[in-house]
């Protein structure tokens, strides 16, 4: 089995089937070259001239060969591991109604600002791409992970929960161009699915686990990548703390958030201090990089000097 095989073959049944489609839309796109502007989300075009299947088609549609090859493999990632836990046929409706919902909600805040504030652009802009839903998948991967934190890049570690909501902000800074309405809907959906507010949308896991007993879906039940509802449930819109609940979790994330980038610039600026650089081994530091120089073991680093000292040395 060649390598390629081998990972598709490891990839459940939902999320390989999205992406299999969001594939062959764009070997289409590829072929035919059609005009994207009739496919790509618009929401004054959707309101005032009725065009509803752009709900479903600007999740369908990427712009570019990197646009979706980035989206795949995030898609990838993300929709495999959070199948793993709630089943296929879970996943499956979540993707469904997520197309939906993100696109909906992305519609309404449009319509809302415009109506409100006179902003009209986001009424006008045309935005594609399967980004909204791999956010909504994000946010509930991160709410079912077992893991308390994760890393962003590398930079700074933050809740699981704020996990989706970091990405957000500092995706938008590299790459400003990228809908930040599009992604922000997936997340909305992806919180308040979490919390229950949508369970009127999706299927209780009794009612998963019944039509995976049915003679109908027993061709897809018998695929090997199919993932069966687990026997202690999805986990999916158990909490139903309401709306004071909702906002309490989400204020409390962006508190703790702001907390570690804060406490990651005091250490990028200020250093660690002493105490907490006697873990650091700095002596094979100009080795590691072909120098001559290295660091002796007791000539620690602080960072840069307090205040005080600065004063004492200049007076």
């Amino acid at each position: 089995m060649s390598r390629l095989a081998e990972t598709l073959a490891n990839i459940p049944l939902a999320t390989l089937s999205i992406m299999i489609v969001c594939c062959v839309v764009y070997m289409y796109q590829f072929f035919v070259d059609p005009p994207m502007h009739h496919y790509t989300m618009c929401p004054r075009l959707v309101i005032y001239m009725s065009e509803y299947y752009r709900f479903i088609t600007s999740s369908l549609f990427h712009g570019s060969i990197m646009h979706i090859g980035m989206n795949m493999m995030s898609t990838m990632a993300i929709g495999s591991s959070l199948e793993k836990r709630i089943g296929t046929l879970a996943m499956a409706t979540t993707i469904l109604w997520g197309i939906q919902l993100t696109s909906s909600i992305y519609t309404f805040i449009s319509w809302l600002l415009y109506i409100t504030i006179g902003y009209e652009h986001l009424m006008n802009q045309h935005s594609v791409g399967f980004s909204g839903v791999i956010f909504q998948l994000a946010v509930l991967e991160a709410n079912l992970s077992p893991d308390r934190t994760r890393s962003v890049f590398g930079f700074v570690n933050v809740s699981s929960k704020m996990y989706p909501w970091a990405l957000l902000v500092i995706l938008q800074f590299i790459m400003p161009q990228i809908s930040f309405l599009g992604h922000l809907s997936g997340i909305l959906i992806g919180t308040m699915q979490s919390h229950g507010s949508l369970n009127i949308f999706f299927p209780s896991d009794e009612y998963l686990k019944d039509s995976e007993q049915k003679t109908s879906l027993a061709f897809i039940v018998r695929q090997p990548s199919f993932v069966s509802t687990p026997e202690a449930g999805t986990g999916l819109g158990r909490r139903r703390e309401g709306s004071a609940g909702l906002f309490a979790e989400v204020g409390g994330s962006i508190a703790l958030f702001v907390k570690n980038v804060c406490e990651t610039l005091k250490v990028m600026i200020f250093g660690r201090g002493e105490g907490s650089n006697q873990n650091i081994q700095m002596g094979s530091v100009g080795a590691a990089w072909g120098g001559n120089d290295s660091v002796r073991d007791d000539e620690g680093w602080n960072g840069l000097p307090t205040i005080a000292e600065e004063r004492e040395r200049l007076t």
